[in-house]
């Protein structure tokens, strides 16, 4: 990663010829738009015969408490660009991260995006299940968590698994860890997946993660009231 300051603005990147996206960045041309919403916009476009993702993260940007938080950990854009960087440490498969613009204002991010390379394959689903589990099993092995283990976070190509809208940790929690990515990845598909699920730590991993659907039931009821 390579860091380039301009007053209140910090541009990380990958390679010179990057930051010529800076200098016409309005008169991109959009070719796709894949979310547009409250949370995020999520688009393609094309940059030297390159095909690139242009990702917005406007709830983070403009969240007060996030916004705090950026005074110590940077933008959710910078993260993303640290976290892809990470999953190639490790050997596995992910986006190039390409750039990733923040500004700030009295020391908090006010404003970032980030850009990476486009894949063009499919999207995880049920098909891939066997192979997104094996990918899921390297990941564990490597001493790591993908973080948002569902089908949806590994896109396919070739028989290639990439990891993608993962929040791309060390295991700090051991088996118990595993289990959870397993049981959350099981949630997302309409089929049982094979794991161990009869020693203590699918059985703790179970019950922290009905205690996290609860917690989620609670809060929603809260907010209805309020």
């Amino acid at each position: 990663m390579k860091i380039k300051k301009i007053n209140d603005i910090t541009i990380y990147y990958r390679d010179e010829k990057y930051l010529k996206i800076l200098d016409n960045l309005e008169n991109v041309k959009v070719g796709k738009v894949f979310k547009d919403d409250n949370r995020s916009k999520v688009s393609l476009f094309t940059f030297q015969g390159e095909k690139l993702v242009f990702k917005v993260p406007r709830e983070k940007n403009s969240r007060k408490w996030q916004r705090f938080l950026s005074i110590f950990r940077g933008s959710e854009s910078y993260r993303e660009f640290r976290q892809a960087e990470k999953i190639y440490k490790a050997g596995l498969l992910t986006y190039k991260p390409i750039l990733a613009f923040e500004k700030r204002k009295y020391g908090f991010v006010v404003d970032s995006y980030f850009i990476c390379e486009y894949l063009s394959g499919e999207t995880g689903t049920i098909k891939y299940l066997e192979i997104i589990k094996d990918e899921l099993d390297k990941i564990h092995n490597s001493g790591y968590l993908h973080g948002d283990s569902q089908l949806v976070n590994f896109i396919i190509d070739n028989r290639h698994v990439y990891i993608i809208d993962s929040k791309f940790s060390k295991n700090k929690y051991g088996k118990f860890g595993a289990r959870y990515e397993y049981i959350y990845l099981e949630e997302s598909c309409p089929k049982d997946v094979e794991y161990e699920k009869n020693d203590i730590y699918y059985k703790g991993a179970k019950g922290f993660n009905s205690l996290l659907h609860w917690w989620g039931r609670v809060r929603k009821k809260l907010k209805g009231k309020i």
